[in-house]
């Protein structure tokens, strides 16, 4: 850029902020300053550098007093001053953030999670993406009303994320059962957990039961503990426990063992196999006292806790399979994704 220019830029910049810290220090301002304020800022939003629009646009989005038409600029602008309005401006289309929630990028997702009031839709719409960050900040914006479609599609998220698991459980004010965030629990969370499953087992009537595994599926967690075959007994776990391998991977994962032992406990997994699928778990040398008190723990657990604990952390491949087949197969599926198909479409075109 010729050193001219370069000045006039700069010059241009500095009278932008100016004229920005001018307006936002005055809480009121006459119509007719309004206009003239858009339409000297407005040009200066469509030629100066993100950056420097950056600086000033959050102060812009929180003044009631700015104009609409500014606002619709700093979302034309682009990367950090869109996201920042989005997040910040009072007033949007609702069509507008509908499509961005289901269909942007995730950092605009992210944005939009972090307003603070959504309509019902848009919530579902960001609780049923993918994306973790996009998840966990919708899970951490305590001024947004989650409903039960939401807690649900969070929580059902949240047995493959550990960092979404620990933001819901700190988030005392949504009520959720926690039985299904474990593995993100600390052990205080732990003890309360596990005392709950215990209580509801012991006062729910029916016989206790315990499905335990085909012998043949059962010889083969054995041997792959013995053989320190992690991989090998994490496919063997997932097809007893009928779960994702990841799932049964997390378990396995799980530092202070405890998970594993609740999973061998609702498989019926005798102790002395236990046993040694404890030491076969192991990554580092063998935790003598650690081991006791796994096996302490299936000792005092009722099966029929364990087995809903465990449900819990890994749902049922199974279920999800049929729940899925199931909603392919509703009336109106295929003209839903058509529809999706031609929002995304639109939203990257404008893009």
């Amino acid at each position: 850029m010729p050193r001219g220019e370069s000045e006039n830029r700069k010059a241009e910049a500095a009278l932008f902020r100016e004229i920005v810290d001018q307006f936002v220090a005055r809480p009121l301002h006459p119509a007719a300053d309004i206009d003239q304020f858009e339409t000297l800022v407005g040009g200066f939003i469509d030629v100066l550098d993100a950056d420097v629009v950056a600086e000033r646009a959050l102060e812009l989005c929180r003044h009631p007093d700015t104009p609409r038409g500014i606002v619709a600029r700093l979302l034309d602008k682009g990367g950090r001053v869109s996201r920042i309005a989005i997040e910040y401006a009072p007033v949007i289309h609702a069509g507008l953030v509908r499509a961005l929630a289901e269909h942007g990028s995730a950092e605009l997702a992210v944005a939009i999670a972090r307003r603070s009031s959504l309509e019902r839709k848009i919530i579902a719409g960001l609780a049923s993406r993918g994306e973790s960050e996009v998840l966990c900040a919708l899970a951490a914006n305590r001024r947004l009303h989650l409903d039960q479609a939401a807690r649900r599609s969070l929580l059902q998220a949240a047995r493959d994320n550990l960092r979404l698991a620990r933001i819901l459980l700190d988030r005392a004010d949504l009520a959720l059962d926690p039985e299904a965030l474990f593995l993100a629990a600390d052990s205080g969370e732990r003890s309360r957990i596990l005392l709950e499953a215990a209580t509801q087992a012991l006062v729910s009537n029916g016989p206790e039961y315990v499905a335990r595994p085909a012998p043949a599926l059962a010889e083969e967690i054995d041997a792959c503990a013995v053989a320190r075959d992690f991989e090998g007994l994490a496919e063997a776990l997932a097809e007893a426990l009928d779960c994702r391998k990841s799932r049964a991977r997390a378990i396995l994962m799980d530092k202070s063992g405890e998970a594993l032992a609740l999973a061998l406990l609702a498989l019926g997994v005798c102790e002395d196999t236990a046993i040694r699928i404890f030491l076969g778990a192991e990554r580092a040398a063998p935790d003598v006292e650690r081991i006791r008190s796994l096996v302490a723990l299936m000792r005092s657990t009722p099966p029929r806790a364990a087995q809903r604990l465990v449900a819990a952390m890994t749902g049922s491949l199974r279920q999800e399979k049929e729940r899925a087949a199931a909603a392919s197969a509703r009336p109106g599926v295929l003209e839903q994704k058509r529809r999706r198909k031609q929002r995304k479409d639109a939203v990257k075109a404008q893009a």
